[in-house]
């Protein structure tokens, strides 16, 4: 009889310690070995983590909402740079130097600019409405540089032709629920510039900001990388000679949609 009873005990003994071991299934990652063999204990920038080994709440002043987002500049400084970039009239970049004083120092191009909208429907109309020209002229250089980033942020969502097919949309398995939007459709097309950088400061629906990824100019540059595709899919030319697309964005050479202009960019 002893021996039944320890045969019990032993074969439950095994179930229990082989249930510690139960696989991964949909959102469950099983059994830990460790608590910390997945689930991260220590802070990590840019991640909200709400496992219960993580106190830093109890530790610090901040909340973990707080702890986890971005960081941004001390508040009341202005870094060098602020007034963004200055283009002459042929379309090249000048470094900004103090006022009324030539040799004064040099102020590095940083990307830092100020935004005045808040993120509201009703702002994003007015920014619209307001931000009408990209203050970088169309160059070669800048398409380049925009593609990639372009192909980066963007391209896995609204698709590498701009056309909301991206990967995370239309492979066949995919579940993603948001169709993506279509740059190339005629809304997009007539949309102002001011409608996309808003985008990209606060995001839009199930999209999220991207002002902490793209600097200043990036986010022109791909703005201007946006309307080079509209362009491609309507056969019209987009790029540093021409701009058939539209009379708005200026190539840096002039051609037949005006001469490169001399813009400050608005502190």
């Amino acid at each position: 009889m002893k021996y039944a009873i320890g045969a019990i005990i032993g074969i439950a003994l095994f179930a229990w310690l082989f249930s510690l071991c139960s696989p991964a299934g949909k959102n469950k990652t099983g059994h830990e070995y460790m608590p910390d063999m997945y689930h991260p204990v220590s802070y990590e920038a840019n991640t909200l983590s709400s496992y219960y080994w993580n106190h830093w709440e109890d530790k610090n002043a901040l909340k973990k909402d707080e702890l986890s987002q971005p960081r941004t500049k001390v508040a009341g400084t202005v870094p060098r740079g602020y007034t963004a970039v200055y283009y002459n009239g042929t379309g090249e970049m000048d470094i900004l130097r103090g006022k009324n004083a030539p040799t004064a120092i040099a102020v590095p191009v940083n990307g830092e600019a100020p935004f005045y909208y808040e993120n509201t429907e009703d702002e994003r109309l007015r920014c619209e409405q307001e931000m009408v020209n990209n203050p970088f002229p169309i160059t070669k250089d800048g398409l380049d540089r925009a593609k990639e980033l372009y192909n980066i942020y963007c391209g896995i969502c609204h698709g590498d032709k701009g056309d909301g097919q991206g990967y995370i949309y239309s492979r066949p398995d995919s579940k993603y629920p948001a169709a993506p939007k279509n740059f190339l459709d005629d809304e997009m097309t007539n949309a102002g510039n001011g409608r996309y950088y808003f985008g990209i400061m606060y995001g839009k629906n199930v999209m999220g900001s991207y002002s902490d990824k793209l600097s200043f100019e990036e986010r022109w540059q791909v703005i201007h990388y946006i309307r080079s595709l509209q362009a491609k899919s309507k056969s019209l030319v987009y790029d540093e000679t021409a701009n058939t697309l539209s009379n708005i964005e200026k190539p840096a050479k002039g051609s037949a949609s005006g001469p490169a202009r001399v813009r400050v960019v608005p502190q």
